[in-house]
C-alpha cells in the first residue's frame, strides 16, 4: 500500500496471455486473463496475533479463503530495516516465509520494494538509515545490489515473484531529498484539499533530480534483471498514485520515456476520497494505454463496508457504504479497467483486506477495518465474490 496522512496506504497489477512461468524447479502461477488481487502483507502478523478468518462460518486459512473466491495474485511490500512497530513488520526473512505461501498456492506474487524502513508512499519516501550518508553514486549502488540480493534470495528459496515494483507510489520520486522531483503544483492531488503538498528540495533542479530519479529506477531494474534470467519471465512495475489524474500520469511517464527507463507494466493507485471519479479513471486507462501502450494494474485500491458516517462525508464516496456497496464498487472497476483498450488493463489489487482484529488484540486496525474484505469477525464479505474472469 501507500501511507497517506494519518493513515497506513493502499492497492494492484499484472498478467495477460501469459501468466509468468517460474524456473522448473519452483511451483508454476496458474495462467489468468485477468489479475484479481490483494496485498496481504499483513496476513502473518494477523493470525499471530490471534485474527480467524472465516467463509460461511467456517473458520480457514485466509490465503486459501481468497483462492478459494477466484483470486489469483497477492502482493506483499518489503522494507530494508523494519522496526517492528505496527504494521512496519515487512522484513526479508517475514516477506520470504509469506511468499512462499502465495507461490505454493499457485497464484502470482508481487513484491513491492518500498527502499525505506517504513512506510514509502506520496507523503513519504524516507531513506533507510544505513543509507543516509551515502552520495548519489553510492546510493545507486546500493539499490541496485540490494534488489538483487533480495531477489536472489527468494529466487534460490522457491519465492521469485512473478511482478517487482521499483518503489511504492513514486509520482514524487523515491530516497528524498536525492531523487525527489516537484509534481506539477496544479495537479497535485487535485481531488483531495486535505493532502499537504510537499515541497522538492530548495534549489530546485528539474533535470538534475530526474536524472536522478531515472538514476536510481534504473539501479532497481538492473538489481532485479540482473539476479533473474529471461525464463524466469519476471515483470517489472513502475508504481505512482494517480488513478484519476491523466495529466500527471502523462508528465510523470513521459518523463522516464525521455530518460529511456526500462519497465514492463504501469501501476496506479486508485481510492476514490483521494483519486478521482470511476470516469476519471476511465479516462485515464485509455489514455494511458494509447499513449504508451504498456498493460496497466490498479495495484492499490479499496472501498468501506460501514462507518457511513465519516466515510460519507469525503469526494467521491459514489457507492453506498455498506457490504453490498463495497461489492459494487470493486466490481464496477474491474469493470472499468477489463475494458481498457487493447486489452491493456490486465488487474486490480485490493489493499489491506485482512485487517481484521485478532483475540485481544490492541494493536490498530487500519481504518477501524471498515475496507477490509472481512467483517468484525473475519466473515468474508460479498465483495470477495467478485469474478476476475
Amino acid at each position: 500500500m501507500a501511507r497517506h496522512p494519518l493513515n497506513y496506504t493502499v492497492l494492484f497489477i499484472w498478467a495477460i496471455a501469459a501468466v509468468p512461468v517460474i524456473s522448473s524447479a519452483q511451483p508454476t502461477s496458474q495462467p489468468a486473463s485477468f489479475l484479481l488481487g490483494a496485498d496481504i502483507s499483513t496476513l502473518t502478523q494477523v493470525e499471530q496475533r490471534g485474527g480467524i478468518f472465516q467463509d460461511n462460518g467456517k473458520p480457514g486459512d485466509g490465503l486459501v479463503i481468497f483462492t478459494q473466491h477466484g483470486w489469483n495474485c497477492f502482493r506483499l511490500r518489503i522494507f530494508v530495516n523494519p522496526d517492528g512497530r505496527g504494521g512496519v513488520i515487512n522484513s526479508l526473512e517475514y516477506t520470504r516465509a509469506l511468499a512462499k505461501r502465495i507461490k505454493a498456492s499457485g497464484a502470482v506474487l508481487i513484491l513491492d520494494f518500498h527502499y525505506s524502513d517504513t512506510w514509502a508512499d506520496p507523503q513519504h519516501q524516507v531513506k533507510p538509515a544505513a543509507w543516509s550518508n551515502l552520495d548519489f553514486d553510492a546510493l545507486t549502488g546500493q539499490v541496485e545490489k540490494y534488489t538483487a540480493d533480495v531477489m536472489s534470495d527468494l529466487k534460490r528459496t522457491g519465492a521469485l515473484p512473478d511482478i517487482v515494483q521499483v518503489g511504492n507510489e513514486i509520482t514524487g520520486g523515491t530516497l528524498w531529498p536525492d531523487a525527489q522531483v516537484a509534481v506539477p503544483e496544479s495537479k497535485i492531488k487535485v481531488f483531495d484539499d486535505t493532502v499537504t503538498k510537499i515541497t522538492p528540495p530548495q534549489p530546485y533542479d528539474d533535470v538534475k533530480q530526474w536524472d536522478h530519479l531515472a538514476g536510481i529506477i534504473k539501479a532497481g531494474v538492473a538489481g532485479v534483471r540482473s539476479a533473474t534470467e529471461p525464463s524466469d519471465h519476471v515483470r517489472v512495475m513502475i508504481h505512482i498514485d494517480c488513478g484519476g489524474d491523466w495529466p500527471v500520469t502523462r508528465w510523470y511517464f513521459d518523463h522516464l520515456q525521455e530518460h529511456h527507463v526500462d519497465f514492463d507494466l504501469i501501476g496506479q493507485s486508485y481510492y476514490p476520497n483521494w483519486h478521482g471519479t470511476l470516469e476519471n479513471v476511465r479516462d485515464n486507462l485509455r489514455q494511458t494505454a494509447d499513449r504508451y501502450k504498456k498493460d496497466i494494474v490498479i495495484v492499490e485500491t479499496a472501498y468501506p463496508w460501514k462507518n457511513a458516517a465519516s466515510w460519507s462525508k469525503r469526494k467521491n464516496m459514489a457507492w453506498p457504504i455498506s457490504p453490498a456497496g463495497q461489492q459494487q464498487f470493486l466490481s464496477d472497476l474491474v469493470k472499468v479497467v477489463k475494458e481498457t483498450p487493447g486489452g491493456h488493463g490486465i488487474g486490480v489489487i485490493y489493499w489491506h483486506p485482512e485487517s481484521i482484529p485478532g483475540k485481544g488484540a490492541n494493536g490498530r486496525v487500519w481504518n477501524a477495518g471498515a475496507t477490509a474484505l472481512f467483517d468484525d469477525q473475519g466473515n468474508a464479505l460479498p465483495a470477495m465474490d467478485v469474478s476476475g474472469r
